[in-house]
């Protein structure tokens, strides 16, 4: 990854930057599939220069940056960024595409989509379709379960997908967690921008 262009947030009393990464992060992701191969990947990965959790409060914070990079200035130029956030230009800031500061890299790092699990309920529910038993029975199987919390950050989506027309409307939340590697691996990324094979350098 030898190119970036940072994006920043502007976020003021009327929008918040919650509502602000729904709306960029939707233009984005049209973007981004406008570029995928034939395994449904793109080239070009992204990261959050500020993304933070409080283990304390159990809390994500994805701050108010991304970078987004890939391996050659055309490659960003080709996704036209001005043209898809056209309609946020007050709200975001976009900087032309840069060389990343090799001399600056302080670690390598994947950022990747965290699926959440299902909640005791729903692995009742399956449970008891699954074995045709009733719900007081399926929580047998689970009376020592105990459901892990998503402490990492995520953005508030709706699908664009036509396969999930009868969902079209209700949001889904794209959870991001985070881990560090030795080294840069190279690869390709997800319609997201995200993997957790593939790295992004981080200064």
């Amino acid at each position: 990854m030898q190119y970036y262009i940072e994006l920043t947030l502007l976020p003021n009393e009327d929008t918040s930057a919650y509502f602000l990464w729904s709306k960029v992060y939707t233009q984005l992701h049209i973007a981004f599939v406008e570029h995928i191969d034939e395994q449904e990947k793109i080239p070009f990965g992204v990261s959050f220069p500020q993304y933070r959790i409080n283990q304390q409060k159990k809390l994500g914070f994805l701050g108010t940056k991304m970078r987004i990079f890939a391996n050659t200035e055309d490659q960003l130029q080709q996704l036209h960024l001005d043209k898809w956030l056209e309609r946020l230009i007050d709200y975001v800031h976009v900087t032309r595409p840069r060389e990343v500061p090799q001399d600056k890299i302080t670690e390598y790092a994947h950022y990747y989509r965290v699926n959440p699990k299902m909640s005791l309920d729903e692995r009742v529910a399956h449970q008891a379709k699954r074995r045709n038993i009733s719900l007081d029975e399926a929580k047998q199987h689970f009376k020592e379960y105990v459901e892990q919390p998503i402490f990492e950050p995520y953005i508030s989506l709706k699908s664009l997908s036509a396969k999930r027309e009868e969902n079209i409307d209700r949001p889904y939340r794209l959870y991001i967690g985070k881990s560090v590697a030795d080294e840069a691996k190279d690869g390709k990324f997800g319609t997201y921008g995200l993997s957790r094979t593939a790295t992004v350098p981080e200064f």
